[in-house]
């Protein structure tokens, strides 16, 4: 590949339109934008030009991880919640010692692709979103939630349509038994509206 289509090949990998007005009506980001839009925006945008450095192969992986976590948060939130449709304590257990153990272990597991492993520089970008939620949802740090925020859109926006798309799919087929196919929805229905927030 000579210098010329390289440099096109990377333009046309990080072109897109973000919708930033559809990204700030979502329930999630909407104080953080209405506090400081123009802020906020370069937070994404930051992170954005931070996971564009990851290879397609990274991202792949990222993209799956980001997908089941959702799933099982909305498993967990759920629960927690005391939700008419909440699992089982112990579905939601086993959700969440599954994706956990994923966490802990810096790897994936998927019953139709096998172990899936990351290398130290994806590892410490999994444990670095890891502390940052933490710090966010489990000490209530404000500052700290809106970082999370930022780099989870920013996340959805680099993976892109596609990728998500065939995450989405991966874990529904894999995963339905166990998160139910509710869950598995209710997903879904998280990640869509920062899937329309970009083209």
């Amino acid at each position: 590949m000579n210098s010329n289509v390289f440099r096109w090949f990377l333009i046309m990998k990080i072109q897109r339109t973000i919708y930033w007005n559809k990204l700030a009506e979502i329930e999630e980001l909407k104080e953080f934008f209405e506090e400081d839009y123009q802020g906020f925006k370069k937070l994404i945008e930051d992170h954005i030009e931070e996971f564009e450095k990851f290879s397609d192969e990274a991202l792949d992986k990222f993209a799956k991880l980001r997908v089941i976590e959702v799933t099982n948060g909305c498993t967990q939130w759920a629960f927690r919640r005391g939700d008419q449709e909440c699992l089982s304590v112990e579905q939601t257990r086993e959700c969440m010692n599954l994706v956990m153990g994923f966490m802990k272990r810096t790897e994936l597991y998927f019953p139709s692709e096998g172990q899936i492993e990351f290398d130290d520089e994806q590892k410490a970008f999994i444990q670095a979103g890891r502390s940052l939620y933490k710090d966010a949802f489990k000490d209530n740090i404000k500052e700290s939630e809106r970082k999370y925020y930022a780099a989870s859109t920013a996340q959805f926006i680099v993976y892109g349509h596609e990728r998500m798309q065939r995450a989405m799919t991966l874990v529904k087929q894999d995963y339905e038994t166990l998160f139910s196919l509710y869950y598995i929805e209710r997903g879904q229905k998280y990640i869509a509206p920062y899937l329309e927030g970009f083209e």
